[in-house]
């Protein structure tokens, strides 16, 4: 199965952004580098979540079947096909930790007792082990599930029931310690035990909003049939990205419980910072965008079947996702509030830029996965 036409003619204009993009975070590194790596690190937390929750939504499928996970396998084999490059936009911020996290290269008589007791843990040599060693399961996994998932591939060579189940399991813990490395340990003080599964649940909103997005931008999926009579696949897409949102607004909703009823000042703290300072307005925005407004309109199904519909409820699940991991990632890396600064914006231009033109790249030539797959096996 070949690819859409229409990526082709973005591809130069995202490198030429991505370029200068880059060219400006460089700047950013002489004149303000605490405030460039918090936005590269916000960006690259986005950008990685989308491969890692494509791999996972492709392995659900693998083990429950089905029309919608048909129709989503292309884009998001593609999106999978990315995770080199999201992997490679952390090398920087490995370099330099102690601008992002308060417990790299600190003196341990200088923190919280709560975060002394952690150090054990947090410390830059088995931080960096971790990520390595987290990365390298992620690309074989990524490997595996791109050769599993091929259109027209051998039947003896696609995933199997346990193949997919054990590349959960493995998957599951590395985005734990994602979550707890890359996320947590920002403000070290507070401890959920919730959130890697909460992280996990955006991952996969923000990857099945993505191909949703690029399928709608291409396709009339709205007028194809679905897995029932009378039932479009449009329909069938739409309804699985409602259930994987509503997972997320639970989880979401347990962890802010969980928190208040214990009443713990490090853990209230947490939310009490991305609550003040023109943090609260994000939030709010982020509710409509990721909850309110598809709540009320996956529950109607003239725009489940209608183009224009399903692109902008994939835009605007997409859109909410990205400020969902802003809302938690970068409060704890300002300390003057919600502000948009220049470092923000090249960070978003080059990181950004980078990985779209990346998945343009596959998206328009499905071949290239495939020769991508084989120059992985030879590295």
């Amino acid at each position: 199965m070949r690819g859409l036409a229409w990526p082709d003619g973005y591809f130069a204009p995202l490198a030429v952004v991505a370029a200068a993009g880059l060219l400006l975070c460089g700047v950013g590194l002489f004149l303000d580098p605490r405030t460039t790596f918090a936005g590269w690190l916000t960006m690259c937390l986005f950008l990685v979540g989308l491969p890692l929750g494509a791999m996972t939504v492709l392995m659900v499928h693998g083990l429950t079947g089905g029309r919608w996970g048909d129709v989503l396998r292309p884009p998001l084999r593609a999106i999978v096909a990315t995770l080199p490059v999201a992997l490679l936009l952390f090398l920087p911020i490995l370099a330099r930790l102690d601008l992002v996290f308060p417990w790299a290269g600190a003196d341990p008589a200088m923190l919280p007792e709560a975060v002394r007791q952690k150090l054990a843990y947090l410390n830059v040599p088995l931080f960096i082990g971790r990520f390595l060693a987290c990365a390298l399961a992620w690309l074989v996994l990524a490997w595996l599930v791109i050769g599993w998932t091929e259109p027209d591939g051998d039947r003896s060579r696609q995933g199997t029931t346990t193949g997919y189940a054990i590349g959960l399991i493995v998957h599951g813990l590395a985005v734990t310690v994602l979550a707890i490395d890359w996320m947590l340990s920002i403000r070290p003080e507070f401890t959920s035990t919730i959130y890697a599964m909460l992280e996990a649940a955006a991952e996969v909103v923000g990857a099945c909003a993505s191909a949703l997005v690029v399928l709608a931008a291409g396709r009339a999926i709205e007028t194809m049939p679905g897995g029932e009579e009378d039932v479009a696949l449009g329909e069938d897409v739409a309804n699985m990205l409602f259930g994987f949102m509503l997972m997320w607004a639970y989880l979401s909703f347990m962890q802010w419980l969980i928190v208040w009823a214990g009443d713990l000042p490090e853990e209230i703290h947490w939310y009490v910072l991305r609550g003040q300072d023109g943090w609260q307005y994000l939030l709010w925005l982020l509710i409509a965008l990721q909850f309110v407004l598809p709540f009320f309109a996956f529950l109607m199904r003239s725009v489940k079947r209608s183009h224009r519909g399903l692109l902008g409820l994939g835009a605007a699940v997409l859109a909410g996702h990205f400020l969902d991991v802003v809302w938690r990632v970068r409060p704890s890396l300002s300390a003057a509030g919600a502000q948009l600064s220049w470092p923000d914006l090249a960070a978003f231009a080059g990181a950004g830029g980078a990985w779209c033109a990346c998945f343009l790249y596959l998206w328009a030539r499905p071949d290239r996965i495939a020769m991508w797959r084989r120059r992985l096996l030879r590295g």
